[in-house]
């Protein structure tokens, strides 16, 4: 029973901790993108893995708030506050995003990536 209420601890953790993206543009548009986040993963196979254990929960669920994976109109005012912003809010948390973005293991450059990777809009 107890291991039930910490794996509904944790997830519920994690929807709740995601952040606040708040999507726009049309129902279609908005749904294509949802679907791209489902499926977007970084080429680089090391940082695939940790995007899939560490960033995949939020950045590709709409519910959580946090800006989608291929959303660059949403990532847009966090990527225009520039690098040292973006790694500060990361390692420290801010609003919704949990302190080192659920990758204690990560480094700068990693997250730097990850950001990289999930703002970009994805090619055709």
């Amino acid at each position: 029973m107890r291991s039930v209420l910490l794996v509904f601890s944790v997830i519920s953790l994690g929807l709740t901790a995601c952040g606040n993206g708040d999507g726009g543009g049309s129902a279609e548009d908005r749904a294509l993108i949802i679907e791209r986040a489902a499926t977007l993963r970084p080429d680089d196979f090391a940082l695939a893995q940790t995007y899939d254990r560490s960033c995949r929960f939020c950045h590709a669920t709409p519910e959580s708030g946090a800006p989608l994976t291929g959303d660059a109109a949403d990532w847009a005012p966090r990527i225009s506050q520039g690098n040292q912003v973006l790694i500060e809010h990361t390692i420290r948390g801010f609003n919704g995003m949990p302190p080192l973005g659920m990758c204690p293991d990560c480094s700068p450059d990693e997250f730097l990536a990850l950001i990289a990777f999930m703002s970009a809009e994805p090619s055709e």
